[in-house]
């Protein structure tokens, strides 16, 4: 760790531990704190580690949060929000932790669960954003009078309305209807604390909420630019970030003039990954990614987010809980795209077998992964059961789909994976050494060298390659915001606004990167629907896909796995369903029941009525 880095962490447990102490329990009863405006505030100085406080509180362990409830385990900030409650909600990923966790019920939105105001489901994102708005308020309350520099006090007063900003997009997104189905904006569906405050607060409406975002966006902007100044780190935001955090906002409000604008400012400086950095495991900081978390391993240690998923992350290898891509998805994938690459899909089988027809001894074709006795339909559709040899009973035994994922997983680490394999690596307890879902060592399954074997440890139908960490914590710069989303937004807000030529320019610019001689010509809804393609192939994974469908108004569909069955999908059978748009009031989380019991300012028939 450089001296900067030790100097910020040190400043972030100061800062975050005075100030989320008052805040990560305050629905459930009535805070008590020494934090003040003024001592929070007291100097320009002090108001910027309690702004780096608050970055802290997107990427830190909430051991203590929901009071032990099983849906807080690995409770890490934003990246367990994108990654947990967002992908793991929507149809393009199989997120094994989410899906491990969850269940059932939540994923298929369930009124059980997502109907239920004190279910712990309904309180995850509730208790995150309003302690980051929280915190916000302490610090907003009382910097006007800070001491100190006058640009950096108005550059730290940006930062801070920027993450206020934020915290209330998220609540928005889950807790407000769709802009079609909220009267306008008018519909009540959270609470307003625009002030630090322990006393309780009325409920406002979805353009209460809006109108905020755009206030504290147009300032922060206004700030970034007068004074001029640079953030020290990137997981802090800046004028980029609240460009961008406009962007989502106009987006979820349907206001394509304002979200074309902004999104096209929030790139301005950034590049779309090449494919050389799409294949290098996305670890590391890069010119696309606009907004990450920390990437100082101590920060998390095996909290971190990529240790649950990635392909050397010790809970995938040890708790099974790999990742992986929809084959309804896949398959509308062009056959010539680069990011196919990313996932192991039944194409593979031709690809491993074209390097070497030794590494397909089973001889087995593309149906095998719907072969019951070589995946494992009931968890994660996983084909680690193998068998790996013949059977000499019965000839006629289908084997080998093992063999195929282990020369898949060797071969993808040796041949394409751009980034730097020394730091991939995890030394496993048993023995032998961790890659992508293989581990490696003297002893194991499939004989790779002379001296090298290799044991699977997972590798569900689909399995994904593109986010890789860093040994020995599966630590990353987990990205929060992507200057190729911002690109993206800019040219669905530009199809709105009937400006399809700009549509069919970037589409074609990223397509065109990733599929040689690329052309779309079209227009209209096929236009729309080759751009959302596009969108949900590029960023998947990136935290955006349930929030998407639910913005675009679409149905989610999940086909179930089926045995012997190749026209069937690649879910796990209990997660082989649908959940409509009109699910649970359109797909709102209730404001929860810990709210009603402290907030006694809250009238809860209107929140009552807005249901449906």
């Amino acid at each position: 760790m450089n001296a900067k880095k030790l100097i910020y962490s040190t400043a972030v447990m100061i800062a975050a531990g005075a100030i989320s102490s008052c805040s990560d329990t305050y629905l459930d009863l009535a805070p008590v704190t020494s934090v003040t405006n003024n001592n929070a505030t007291e100097t320009v100085d002090g108001a910027k580690l309690a702004m780096i406080g608050i970055c802290q509180a997107m990427c830190q362990q909430y051991q203590s949060i929901g009071g032990g409830e099983s849906g807080y385990n690995f409770m890490n900030g934003e990246a367990y929000v994108n990654h947990r409650m967002n992908d793991a909600f929507g149809p393009d990923q199989h997120n094994g932790i989410g899906m491990a966790m969850w269940g059932y019920d939540q994923i298929s939105q369930s009124v059980d669960t997502w109907g239920r105001d004190n279910y712990v489901i309904n309180y995850i994102i509730w208790k995150y954003c309003y302690n980051l708005i929280q915190q916000a308020n302490v610090i907003l309350d009382g910097i006007d009078d800070a001491e100190g520099d006058a640009k950096q006090r108005d550059f730290v007063k940006a930062q801070v309305l920027t993450l206020r900003a934020h915290g209330y997009t998220k609540l928005v997104q889950y807790y407000a209807p769709r802009w079609e189905d909220s009267n306008n904006g008018n519909v009540y569906c959270l609470v307003m604390r625009d002030h630090y405050t322990t006393e309780g607060a009325p409920l406002c409406t979805m353009n209460d909420a809006l109108d905020l975002i755009y206030s504290d966006l147009t300032e922060a902007i206004r700030l970034y630019q007068e004074t001029g100044l640079k953030r020290d780190e990137k997981w802090m935001p800046d004028q980029s970030v609240a460009y961008g955090i406009f962007a989502r906002a106009a987006m979820i409000k349907h206001d394509y003039p304002t979200a074309q604008t902004m999104a096209h400012n929030a790139y301005q400086g950034y590049s779309i990954w090449d494919n050389n950095t799409l294949f290098s495991g996305l670890y590391a900081d890069d010119n696309d990614k606009m907004w990450i978390s920390s990437e100082v391993e101590t920060d998390l240690y095996y909290w971190t987010e990529t240790c649950m998923f990635t392909p050397n992350g010790y809970y995938t290898t040890h708790w099974i809980t790999a990742d992986a891509i929809d084959l309804d998805l896949y398959n509308q994938m062009d056959e010539n795209d680069v990011r196919r690459m990313l996932f192991f899909m039944p194409d593979k089988i031709a690809y491993v077998q074209n390097v070497s027809s030794a590494y397909n001894p089973g001889k087995i074709t593309e149906s095998a992964f719907w072969e019951p006795t070589l995946v494992n339909g009931a968890d994660l559709c996983d084909i680690k059961i193998g068998p790996t040899t013949a059977d000499k009973k019965d000839k006629n035994k289908p084997y080998g789909l093992y063999n195929v994922g282990v020369y898949y997983c060797n071969i993808y680490k040796d041949n394409l994976f751009t980034g730097d394999l020394a730091l991939i690596p995890q030394a496993d307890p048993d023995g032998g050494t961790i890659y992508d879902y293989i581990n490696i060592g003297p002893k194991g399954t499939i004989r790779l060298t002379t001296t090298d074997y290799a044991t699977l440890y997972t590798l569900p139908f689909g399995a994904q390659f593109k986010f890789w960490s860093v040994a020995p914590y599966a630590s990353s710069a987990y990205l929060f915001m992507r200057s190729t989303e911002m690109r993206f937004l800019e040219a669905e807000a530009a199809y709105y606004n009937n400006d399809e030529g700009l549509t069919r320019q970037f589409l074609n610019e990223i397509q065109g990167m990733r599929i040689p001689g690329y052309s779309f010509t079209g227009g209209g809804q096929a236009l729309l629907d080759e751009l959302r393609l596009a969108y949900r192939i590029e960023t998947w994974g990136e935290g955006h896909n349930w929030t998407d469908f639910k913005r675009w108004n679409l149905p989610i569909v999940r086909r179930a796995w089926e045995p012997n069955d190749p026209s069937s999908g690649n879910w796990q059978t209990e997660f082989g369903l649908d959940t409509p748009v009109d699910r649970n009031s359109g797909w709102r989380m209730r404001v929860p029941y810990s709210e009603y019991t402290y907030n006694k300012e809250i009238d809860r028939t209107l929140l009552e009525q807005s249901y449906n």
